[in-house]
């Protein structure tokens, strides 16, 4: 009930900005400790939640990152915290044995990229942690543009690696990534050499051309495979890492830079105006109500008021039936 209210909360502009205010600890709660806004706090418990190995929430996945879609916009100082906790859910969504597992388990990387890409477009003065963050972690989103999707790829993902692919992917969720000390200067040539070349893609959609039905039969197709890797949205992070990969690693050669306060100094004060893409709408998912909704609201609600009235039992002799017992 929380997360729907959140999301629809998401929906207003005004919420998301406000999220910007500091976060002063009222009450002890069961997150790692940290400095920072709402914001952060949001990422942090959402994170929590997704890694948490309850697969009872997976269902909620997708709407915990339609949220953080939805307020990332306007979020304008991600703590070093909240921007590991976001990098480490694309280092584990985007595994090929989870991409390959299920024909919607795209849709998350899609949108913590749209994530990525809103904070970079519109909020890149003041995200200096987040950036350092990306250009520290820079494998990940050179993999997923690599993404082999051949068929005897795909085979081999889920196939003798399944049960320790699943194992791996479990261990990345439960261990968040952690900040360590920088890994730039690897020669700027070479980096610039190993960076993907993408396509312009017509939008950063989840959706697929395809229609892909779920179920237990399903198996993966290069075409199904390749139809939504076309799509991801990657151009604004690869010109920003095609930017500024080359400058952190001059500066950390030339000056000897081994602590990562001085190189987050120096993308404080960087500006990629004029070099990324232009700029895309900001594209909010309101919540729409439907009847799978509204169905799962109506018992939750007399599920509750039931439960809250059984003493005393004002329930008893009465022809009140919430369900049946077979």
């Amino acid at each position: 009930m929380g997360v729907f209210l959140v999301l629809l909360l998401s929906g207003e502009r005004n919420f998301g900005v406000r999220l910007n205010k500091p976060y002063i600890a009222k009450a002890a709660i069961d997150v790692q400790s940290f400095t920072g806004t709402h914001a952060d706090l949001l990422i942090i418990v959402f994170h929590k939640l997704i890694t948490t190995g309850n697969h009872r929430l997976q269902s909620l996945f997708d709407c915990l990152l339609t949220i953080i879609v939805n307020v990332s916009p306007y979020l304008k100082s991600l703590s070093m915290v909240s921007a590991n906790k976001l990098l480490h859910l694309v280092e584990a969504f985007s595994t090929p044995w989870f991409l390959f597992s299920s024909p919607t388990n795209h849709h998350l990387v899609f949108f913590l990229l749209e994530v990525f890409n809103n904070i970079v477009q519109y909020q890149f003065d003041g995200n200096s942690n987040l950036i350092y963050t990306i250009i520290r972690k820079r494998q990940v989103f050179y993999q997923l543009a690599n993404l082999p999707t051949d068929s005897a790829s795909i085979s081999k993902s889920l196939s003798g690696r399944k049960g320790k692919a699943r194992e791996e992917m479990v261990d990345q969720l439960k261990s968040p990534t952690a900040p360590v000390a920088p890994e730039i200067p690897t020669g700027s040539t070479a980096a610039l050499a190993a960076t993907p070349q993408v396509t312009s893609t017509p939008s950063s959609s989840t959706e697929t051309d395809g229609k892909v039905t779920p179920g237990e039969d399903w198996v993966p197709t290069a075409e199904w495979a390749e139809q939504w890797k076309s799509k991801l949205p990657l151009q604004t992070i690869m010109r920003l890492l095609q930017v500024l990969v080359p400058q952190v690693e001059k500066i950390c050669i030339d000056k000897g830079l081994t602590d990562e306060s001085e190189i987050l100094k120096f993308l404080q004060h960087g500006t990629l105006v004029g070099l990324l893409p232009v700029p895309h709408p900001i594209l909010i998912r309101k919540y729409q109500a439907n009847a799978g909704t509204n169905h799962w609201f109506r018992t939750y609600m007399w599920g509750v008021i039931y439960l809250r009235n059984t003493d005393p039992p004002i329930w008893y002799d009465t022809e009140v039936k919430l369900f049946e017992i077979q």
